[in-house]
């Protein structure tokens, strides 16, 4: 029961910080793209953000959560000296692989840029400009490490408080800088777009320091807590670094690889895109626009459902773990049959009213245009399998198979860099997005058969739910579909953006009231917001609790 609570408590918090964090993330295109200027002139920032979304998580993916493991494990035993000999040079490590990292990516963005722009003659940005705004994003690499490990530190400690504000004021700082730096430089100081670039992408260095003060702030107010433990520590129980660093590394290879799936797979589209397009005779002036649309403006908008699953997949791990160590493999078929259904409750729903509404989302976030609005159709899907592959691999690596899961990531990889090109080539920038629905799938059954294989997890155990999920989100996305309809041929203009707002949101909160209410009033909700649906209930008399 106690496990049960700390579970929801710490997922409540990952998962509501990690969605908050996403929505900036999403949000703050509208703007930017306003102020930059279309996609051609976008895809500058976006050429430098897939090498650096790659690079931190190579830096820091896997010590964060090895640390967070091992001080909590060291703490358990009341051996606090350990666990803060392991914190603090962690820290330092992270801190100094910060620097390392940071030196391969400014040595290394000329390789990235000319990969980046092969396939174009001098139209559209260049690599030189490729290359400049990949070194100024760098600079936030030395300190990513950092911050990141020392979020694991506060984790350990079994506090994710802390954890789950400077994600939020980390993405705060940076997008804030953002807008402004790149308003004062395009507005008030008449300045070029790729100034207006590099400025923008200094702005996660930016967010890092401000993730930063808030991590101090809550250390100096809990270490005299912390330190009272170390000074009351007679365990005697000690650690050799070798072996400590050891054990970290060895846990850590599987779950950078993982974690670095889908910046991998954008990184293979951000290098074959343009090679494929000049297969297809696109004319090279619509490269960049259609890399903008594809690594940017569309991604954006379908990552919003799957952030859901980043928190459940990172608060699901230590619990399963520790269930299936003790060999209650029942109650870990149920935790992984409760975890894929809420994903799924969320997610399903969501994804299907993307599709539906393609037209007026992108015309809102962005302009009309009906290669981003084709684009976004075809990607909508991709949100529920990111959010799928997210939470079973995190379920496979928990029941200690880490490195099973490194192969299948590598088979991923391999198809995706192997059929993007002569995919891109048929169907032009949807046969990139075709290719990831493609891997996704096909990783996803392999990790499903691998679970089914050491655990007693069957997926006939969810046949009943996905049933009842997809009814409930088809009468959703019927009542969607109705609305959308008679307001886009009726009344609104789906080509102006004020109308597309407008019909937005009409249409969203109409398929809000009907999944909630279907799903509440049947209380099929109850399976994965109990508590919650409970007091909606009550409060709005749709009839009693089961």
């Amino acid at each position: 029961m106690k496990d049960q609570s700390n579970i929801m408590r710490s997922t409540t918090f990952l998962t509501g910080s990690t969605f908050i964090s996403k929505l900036i993330g999403v949000f703050y295109l509208i703007p930017f793209f306003m102020i930059i200027g279309g996609e051609e002139n976008l895809s500058l920032y976006g050429y430098a953000y897939v090498p650096y979304t790659i690079m931190i998580t190579i830096a820091n993916a896997g010590m964060p959560g090895a640390v967070s493991k091992y001080v909590a494990k060291y703490n358990a035993l009341g051996a606090y000296k350990v666990s803060e000999k392991l914190y603090k040079s962690s820290l330092l490590i992270m801190l100094t692989s910060g620097f390392v990292f940071f030196v391969i990516m400014f040595a290394g963005a000329p390789f990235i840029a000319e990969l980046t722009i092969a396939g174009k003659d001098n139209v559209g940005w260049s690599k030189e400009d490729v290359t400049e705004v990949i070194r100024v994003v760098s600079f936030a690499i030395i300190l990513i490490p950092f911050f990141a490990t020392w979020r694991g530190v506060f984790q350990g400690f079994e506090s994710f408080g802390p954890t789950a504000l400077s994600v939020v004021v980390e993405q705060l700082g940076r997008v804030l800088f953002l807008l402004t730096g790149a308003y004062i430089v395009m507005e008030m100081l008449g300045g070029s777009i790729k100034l207006a670039n590099e400025v923008a992408t200094f702005g996660a260095t930016i967010g890092c320091l401000s993730g930063l003060v808030v991590l101090w702030m809550f250390w100096r107010k809990r270490y005299p807590h912390i330190k009272k433990q170390i000074d009351s520590d007679d365990t005697h129980i000690d650690v050799n670094y070798k072996r400590m660093y050891f054990d970290i590394i060895k846990t850590s290879i599987p779950f950078v690889v993982v974690s670095i799936t889908y910046p991998l797979l954008m990184i293979i589209d951000q290098f074959t895109l343009s090679k494929g397009l000049s297969l297809a005779d696109v004319p090279e002036m619509l490269h960049d626009k259609y890399f903008a649309m594809l690594n940017m403006t569309t991604h954006k908008i379908v990552m919003i459902p799957s952030s859901l699953a980043a928190g459940f997949a990172v608060a699901l791990l230590p619990y399963v773990a520790k269930t299936f160590a003790r060999g209650e493999h029942h109650e870990v078929s149920e935790q992984i049959k409760g975890m894929i259904g809420t994903v799924l409750f969320f997610t399903l729903p969501a994804s299907v009213g993307i599709f539906i509404l393609a037209a007026p989302l992108y015309t809102s976030f962005y302009h009309y245009d009906i290669d981003g609005i084709t684009l976004l159709y075809n990607y909508a899907p991709v949100s529920i399998l990111v959010s799928l592959f997210s939470l079973i691999a995190a379920i496979l690596q928990s029941i200690d198979r880490q490195y099973l899961s490194m192969w299948i990531v590598f088979v991923m990889l391999g198809l995706k860099a192997l059929l993007n090109i002569p995919m891109v080539t048929l169907f032009e920038t949807k046969g990139a997005v075709y290719t990831t629905l493609l891997v996704f799938v096909i990783g996803i059954i392999i990790f499903l058969l691998f679970i089914k294989k050491y655990t007693e997890f069957r997926v006939r155990m969810l046949t009943r739910t996905i049933i009842l999920n997809v009814f409930y989100t088809l009468c959703m996305a019927v009542s969607v579909m109705l609305v959308y309809m008679a307001l886009a041929f009726t009344v609104f203009d789906i080509s102006n953006r004020i109308h597309a707002v407008l019909t937005l949101i009409i249409s969203v909160l109409v398929g809000m009231f009907v999944y909630g209410f279907t799903t509440l009033r049947s209380h099929f909700a109850d399976l994965f917001i109990p508590k919650l649906s409970a007091k909606i209930r009550h409060k709005f008399k749709l009839g009693t609790s089961s």
